[in-house]
């Protein structure tokens, strides 16, 4: 991991802890993206930090939630914008954050569940220990569905890599089944071919 972002990690979730607290609401988040993909051993360069979340109520649903995350993390220093897809979109809520300068200025994109799995997957998330400090990360079974899902040339690069090193949490008996369930079967058959090459 690079240096600047373990700092970066502290500050954010120290923040996105603090703002939910101050609104009496518990969140879950973990790693989905690059750094994630760090954590379970691929190594691969990264820009941001990308989570996914959770809590009820959702900013989904309550616009009044979002509008007292944003000045919230404001206050501290932060850029907020909350992006909202489309019916069919399938991030059909973004938080991104630009930290402030102690963090680098990076940017942290938060995208919240949405989807039964994916709420159930922020319940099976595993604490790594990644460069000196202990992070939140979906498990890896989780993060290829994810990536499975949005299905884009890199996110089925790292499925790849993380089918052709796989961590022995991965048990790929249950990751089948679940991409049978998810209608990801096809796509996930793909990337095994691939990963043996």
């Amino acid at each position: 991991m690079e240096p600047r972002f373990p700092r970066a990690l502290k500050i954010l979730h120290k923040l996105l802890l603090d703002a939910f607290a101050e609104l009496q609401l518990p969140i879950r988040f973990a790693l989905i993206g690059g750094l994630a993909m760090s954590a379970w051993g691929v190594v691969r360069a990264t820009e941001d930090i990308d989570l996914l979340a959770d809590n009820t109520p959702s900013p989904l649903s309550k616009l009044t939630l979002r509008d007292s995350v944003k000045k919230f993390l404001e206050d501290r220093g932060c850029k907020v914008e909350w992006r909202v897809g489309d019916v069919d979109d399938p991030i059909p809520l973004l938080l991104r954050i630009t930290l402030p300068r102690a963090a680098h200025n990076l940017t942290a994109d938060v995208l919240w569940a949405h989807k039964r799995w994916q709420r159930e997957a922020l319940g099976r998330i595993i604490k790594l220990r990644v460069s000196r400090m202990e992070v939140y990360v979906l498990h890896p079974e989780d993060l290829i569905l994810m990536k499975l899902e949005a299905g884009g040339p890199r996110d089925l690069l790292d499925i790849e890599m993380l089918l052709s090193n796989p961590s022995p949490d991965l048990n790929l008996k249950r990751l089948k089944k679940k991409a049978i369930q998810l209608l990801l079967a096809t796509e996930l058959g793909r990337c095994l071919r691939h990963s043996r090459k």
